[in-house]
């Protein structure tokens, strides 16, 4: 537990850079009652950085304790048990007043009792729940089955970034709001391909490499298309639906259309200083990239910092991310971070609000809206506007329900390890002509499936596997790719990526 009051001359001159604020905003949150609150986090030194440097400046009679959530996991390996069962334990032994949430544990721990209905605080006219991102608390009430358990701080969202210039100049229609990325990919083929980088000009970047994977995992993603049922633990990548995407995707990946990151950096010929102008976007070269918004920083950087500005990008706007077919009304490129809720348990309901009310309130928008860290501010008030470039893009939809009721806390680690390299040698084999889509898949059904039934993993037994892999100089493929409960894909439903526009 760290004792803040001591350190109060670094937290004041903290706050001070950051917003330019002061102790003496408030007289009620000066004299607030003395209090200490336990709050759930993954570790202390992030808490005080993300949340709790700021709270404390603003009510140093709040005394924070942070119960960190690091030895769940070495918990439930140890003991052999559900990660969810030791999360569990965790907030029993610990009792929390504040507990941080996945979507589906906010959703199961709300249907349990466990989880305090903050409704009526939100409702309060001081807190101007109008001015949250448009969407929140539904999606929030949504996950809670009508109830209002939670609020995440901030919000990750990614769009399409588009070149207007080169639209204009191309005479190619500009893209719009809740496109899929067929529909994208469409007007991106409506560019010339011919010439070679850094002379040429691409339609779109969607991908780290030319990779067939890397494709196939974009659009599936824009899809909500999952591999496998997080419920039964059992693949679904063996359908029409599949077999469909990854025609599509080599199709894509044969026309000639797409951008790669992998390009810029295999080409790069040029001084650092001209970092700007070897980028394919800045420099006018790539009619759309979906990004974050750090893109816009460096966009905004660009009259500072890059040697000849006027010779890159100006004319730029942005539309929302790609939409499945089946729901355009989400997205799997926006997220909520960070839920926040309160145990039903807590004798401390008042201060937990007030502590959950400040970090989700227009005053730490205002002061975490000047740091760049990725995610969007919580309050559409202190999203960037200049112009008339559309900024609504950002929260526009809701993330994406499938992703959002998903738990992949029970998925062995042996596939997590080793699933998405299997993955991408049997697609390098499609590429290349070696192997048929159908048989690929019918690979990866067979293999995956042999994955997720070998259980989870002890901590000893996990050692013990990176231990090999470091010897036998190997290693897993390390990346969890989107998970399912979609009963849809088991169907074998087909999406919109088959009408893609051919080569």
């Amino acid at each position: 537990m760290k004792k803040w009051m001591k350190t109060s001359v670094a937290v004041c001159m903290s706050v001070a850079l950051l917003a330019g604020c002061s102790f003496g905003q408030s007289n009620s949150k000066q004299e607030a009652e003395p209090a200490t609150l336990k709050v759930m986090y993954y570790d202390e030194n992030s808490f005080y950085s993300e949340y709790g440097m700021l709270f404390s400046a603003v009510y140093p009679n709040v005394e924070i304790e942070v119960v960190n959530t690091n030895g769940i996991y070495e918990k439930a390996s140890e003991q052999e048990i559900d990660y969810n069962e030791a999360y569990l334990q965790f907030i029993e032994e610990e009792n929390p007043d504040i507990v941080m949430v996945s979507p589906a544990q906010l959703s199961s721990l709300g249907d349990e009792g466990k989880l305090y209905d903050i409704e009526n605080f939100v409702n309060q006219e001081s807190y101007n729940a109008a001015g949250l991102v448009p969407g929140i608390l539904d999606s929030m009430k949504t996950i809670g089955n009508g109830k209002l358990y939670g609020i995440p701080t901030s919000t990750y969202s990614q769009v399409i970034y588009y070149n207007k210039d080169l639209f204009d100049e191309y005479g190619v229609p500009y893209p719009t709001d809740q496109m899929t990325w067929a529909e994208l990919i469409s007007l991106a083929q409506m560019f010339p391909t011919d010439g070679e980088y850094p002379d040429r000009i691409y339609g779109l970047k969607m991908a780290w490499s030319k990779e067939l994977a890397d494709i196939v995992q974009t659009l599936a993603q824009g899809e909500n298309l999952q591999m496998f049922n997080a419920e039964t633990l059992q693949m679904t990548i063996d359908t029409p639906a599949w077999n469909s995407l990854v025609e599509t995707a080599v199709s894509v990946m044969n026309s000639n259309t797409l951008f790669y990151d992998s390009i810029m950096w295999e080409n790069q010929t040029m001084e650092y200083t001209d970092y700007y102008q070897q980028n394919a976007f800045f420099a006018g070269k790539l009619a759309m990239q979906l990004e974050s918004n750090y893109l816009i920083n460096e966009l905004e950087n660009l009259s500072t910092y890059a040697q000849n500005p006027e010779d890159l990008i100006q004319n730029w706007d942005i539309v929302t991310a790609p939409v499945s077919s089946s729901n355009p009304e989400e997205s799997s490129y926006v997220n909520y971070d960070n839920i926040f809720a309160i145990n039903n348990a807590s004798t401390n309901i008042d201060q937990a609000w007030n502590f959950i009310s400040y970090i989700t309130g227009d005053e730490f928008a205002r002061v975490r809206s000047k740091l760049t860290y990725g995610s969007m501010p919580l309050r559409t008030a202190y999203m960037k506007k200049d112009g008339d470039r559309n900024y609504e893009a950002f929260y526009k939809v809701r993330p994406s329900s499938y992703y959002n009721n998903n738990n992949a806390t029970n998925v062995p680690q042996i596939f997590q390890f080793e699933f998405y390299n299997n993955m991408q040698q049997q697609l390098a084999k499609v590429a290349s002509g070696e192997t048929s889509v159908a048989e690929a898949l019918s690979t990866l059904q067979i293999k995956g499936n042999e994955l997720l039934a070998q259980g989870m993993m002890t901590q000893e037994e996990m050692d013990k596997y990176w231990e090999e892999q470091y010897n036998n100089g190997g290693g897993g493929g390390m990346e969890i790719l989107p998970m399912d409960d979609l009963a849809r894909d088991e169907a074998g439903e087909t999406t919109e990526a088959e009408e893609i526009v051919e080569e």
